[in-house]
Order: structure tokens, then sequence, then C-alpha cells
């Protein structure tokens, strides 16, 4: 397996504060932005990632954030191949049955919570079934004074400063004292390792074995997960 670390234009650092506390610190390339977050109030870090793994068009488990994603429909087509997307629209109430669709993710939204004051993010992505592509955020830090932010940012670079950050505090705090120091959900594995495979350009490393024979599951690398996982960025 052949990692190579590069230069990202996007810097985060996630400090676990402890007592759940977490704080994060964001540079988009003009100015640094920190946030405060509390366990018990409004969403967690964990929340982020989950959403941010979901607006890449091929997770197609949607029942963990349905209620929390936006989406659009694209409806298929039957080739001499299988299937091919015909169009995507917001909406399939017009639509002569029967039809067959998947869901696209377009737009999510989620609060950080510092006890008396909050971020309200909302992201966004041009809804279509590219899997490179750009995420306009806009975000609204309410404090003694609100100010707003607006960003364009690659999904791709978003995604790698994610992992490089989580990469630094997991060697540092590992997964037990993370936990224990914000008190919210345990780093979900399975975000983590896509997006250090994707910002690196190596998602053969994550690739699943399709079972061969009924009764047989399908199978991952451990070994290469693993490698991923304390690769550092």
């Amino acid at each position: 397996m052949n990692l190579q670390k590069r230069e990202c234009p996007i810097n985060m650092r996630i400090i676990p504060y402890g007592g759940g506390w977490t704080n994060v610190y964001m540079n988009f390339g003009s100015e640094e932005l920190y946030f405060i977050i509390s366990y018990c109030m409004g969403d967690n870090f964990t929340d982020f990632m989950k959403l941010l793994y979901h607006l890449y068009p091929e997770h197609d488990d949607t029942e963990e954030v349905y209620d929390d994603m936006e989406y659009q429909y694209a409806v298929v087509k039957s080739t001499d191949d299988g299937y091919e997307t015909d169009f995507i629209t917001d909406d399939t109430s017009n639509l002569e049955c029967p039809f067959v669709y998947h869901n696209v993710p377009w737009k999510t939204e989620f609060i950080w919570d510092e006890e008396g004051s909050c971020s309200v993010w909302h992201l966004e992505r041009e809804p279509n079934e590219n899997t490179d592509f750009v995420l306009h955020i806009d975000i609204k830090i309410c404090r003694n004074e609100k100010k707003n932010y607006h960003y364009d940012v690659s999904y791709k670079e978003l995604c790698y400063a994610l992992a490089k950050a989580y990469t630094e505090v997991i060697k540092k705090h590992g997964f037990l004292g993370y936990h224990r120091a914000v008190y919210s959900e345990d780093i979900q594995m399975r975000y983590f390792l896509f997006f250090k495979a994707y910002a690196l350009d190596c998602l053969d490393v994550i690739k699943l074995e399709r079972f061969k024979e009924k009764g047989e599951g399908e199978r991952s690398s451990l070994a290469n997960e693993l490698e991923l996982l304390l690769f550092d960025m």
C-alpha cells in the first residue's frame, strides 16, 4: 500500500478539552474560526462526521441520516447492462408509476451548542452523482455578536483536513481517552476510514470482498485498515 501525504489548503485542529467539551479550530484559507461543542446540548462533532460522510452520493445507507439530510431523487431507466440514471428531480409526485429511484444527497444542517452561544452550519452540494465536488458551507456564529461566513471548498480537501485532525488527536489521546474527555459517541470507524481513503485517493484499500457463497458475508482487510488508520497525514 503506497500512501502519500500532501499539502491541504484547509487546516483543522480538534482539542478534547475534557469534562464533555470539545474545542475545534478551522482555517479555510483566510482566517481561523474556533468552535466550542458541549456534549449535552446540540449536535456533537461526530454528527458533523456522519453528515459529511453521507453527502457522498455512493453511501446509500440513508436510514442513518434520513431525518437530517435533504435528498433529491435519481430516477433510473433500464438498459442492456442493467440500470442507469435518467434524470434527477426534487419531486416524484407527478411521475407516472411504476418508476425506480435512489436518493441523492443535497443539503443538511447542524448546530454546535456552547451552552449560551452556538454555531449553525449549513452544508450544501449540487444534487448530482459526482463523487468529486464542491461543498458550499454557510456558518452563522451567534455569540456576543452574530457573524456569518461562507466558503466553497473541495469535499476531498475537507475530508483530508478532518482525517488529518482526527488521526492526530487519536494518536495523542487514544479512542478511550478521547471518548472520556468529550463524553460523546465513539468515533465511527467506517466514516473515519472512508475520509482517509478518499482523501488519499486509495478507496481500493477499503474495498469490500463480496461473498461468493451463501452464508459467507463480505470481508475487508484488517491489515489495510490498521495501516490506513495509523498513517500520518
